[in-house]
């Protein structure tokens, strides 16, 4: 970000249980710039000067030296906008990023410095097809969710040690996250979940076919799906793999891009993969399945800290940008979330969402100002929290 970003703004939406919408905003204004005197939250655009915008909150720039504020406004789980609530029967929905009843704005007594609305991004990669189809799927730079299936069905008690999302597959994929890492459990009488670890969350079939809606209504959007490890049954057999995969590829076996002779270096372009109309990788932790089947690729490395400090956590992520080296598969993942210790768990005290909501207005900085010229997948928790994909985006503009 340059000088001149004082006073840009951004809405999230708070990784606590009350899903506030939060305002946020670039606070670094050098000599030279306009500095806004207040920032706005409402209900239209601003900018649009025929109508009253309905302000929801004003607030002075200069009281929030941190460039943050938490308003009491209740995002909650509204529709869709753009016809893009799932349907399994729809086929087709609208292009383009679509805006929530939701704009913040930076002013001062008779200028808009900056205005966004808080939007999903359906089809982000198609949008800007001609600025990044050049780029290597190795050296983009993707938002993704980590246990991207921990989103509900969980007894209320251990929800907050269980899950790591608030919003659906569909829902994550409509607002633009770009890579899905999930952990399979196999259970004789109920067939294969999604699990947190040794916690079953919910059944993986449902959730391939949101994907696979998903690739048919944005046939241009590239989804990475990770199935990172299968914790249950403890010996998850090659038989329980065969009989696994033969579902995934039921599902979503005409989407999958085969490897042949693409997993070199930083991995094909955007373009290669467009031209090939298959736009599903899938990784997949077993190498005995991936040797056995040339549409699966090899697993992908995580980077994990496995820490519940927000210091200790940039440390880490910092030393794995500077050690990463291309393995078997192009592809590499920062998991840019904290974890709780089992410490936390018994005394109840610094839960997932905690968590995400100590270190996801910290991470929107790292990746926007430091690093997002050098990472590729990177992976959060309650995700609505930072503005990753929107940092994404405009990263893989400036790089393609």
């Amino acid at each position: 970000y340059s000088q001149s970003d004082c006073g840009k703004v951004h809405i999230t939406v708070s990784s606590l249980q009350d899903t506030y919408l939060e305002l946020n905003w670039i606070t670094d204004c050098g000599t030279l710039d306009i500095v806004p005197d207040y920032i706005l939250l409402s209900s239209k655009n601003i900018q649009e000067r025929n109508e009253d915008p309905n302000m929801i909150v004003q607030i002075n720039f200069s009281d929030y030296p941190s460039g943050y504020y938490k308003t009491k406004v209740r995002f909650g789980e509204p529709w869709l906008p753009g016809n893009w609530e799932y349907d399994e029967n729809t086929t087709r929905a609208d292009a383009g990023p679509h805006c929530f009843p939701y704009w913040i704005a930076s002013v001062t007594d008779s200028l808009i410095v900056d205005s966004r609305c808080l939007a999903i991004q359906p089809t982000w990669m198609s949008d800007n097809s001609k600025a990044i189809g050049s780029l290597k799927i190795g050296s983009m730079f993707i938002p993704g969710t980590h246990n991207s299936g921990s989103f509900k069905g969980v007894p209320f008690f251990i929800q907050n040690y269980v899950l790591n999302q608030d919003r659906s597959i569909w829902a994550q994929l409509v607002f633009g996250i770009r890579y899905l890492d999930f952990r399979i459990g196999y259970y004789e009488r109920d067939g294969f979940y999604i699990n947190h670890d040794l916690v079953r969350i919910i059944k993986v079939q449902p959730v391939l076919r949101e994907i696979r809606k998903f690739l048919e209504l944005a046939p241009k959007e590239i989804i990475v799906i990770d199935f990172h490890r299968f914790p249950f049954p403890k010996n998850f057999s090659n038989d329980l793999h065969k009989k696994f995969i033969s579902m995934v590829y039921e599902e979503l076996g005409a989407f999958a891009l085969p490897t042949k002779d693409l997993q070199w270096g930083k991995g094909p372009s955007l373009n290669e993969i467009w031209g090939k109309n298959k736009n599903l990788i899938i990784g997949y932790a077993d190498k005995q399945t991936v040797s056995d089947n040339p549409w699966l690729w090899h697993p992908l490395q995580q980077y994990w800290g496995n820490t519940k400090r927000v210091s200790e956590l940039k440390a880490f992520l910092g030393r794995s940008i500077t050690d990463h080296r291309v393995t078997i598969n192009p592809l590499w993942a920062l998991m840019a979330e904290l974890t709780p210790q089992p410490i936390d768990i018994v005394f109840r005290t610094n839960n997932l969402r905690k968590l995400a909501d100590d270190v996801n207005r910290e991470l929107t900085k790292w990746f926007r100002d430091e690093w997002s010229r050098q990472v590729n997948i990177v992976a959060t928790d309650y995700f609505l929290g930072n503005d990753l994909i929107n940092v994404a985006i405009r990263a893989n503009i400036l790089n393609g």
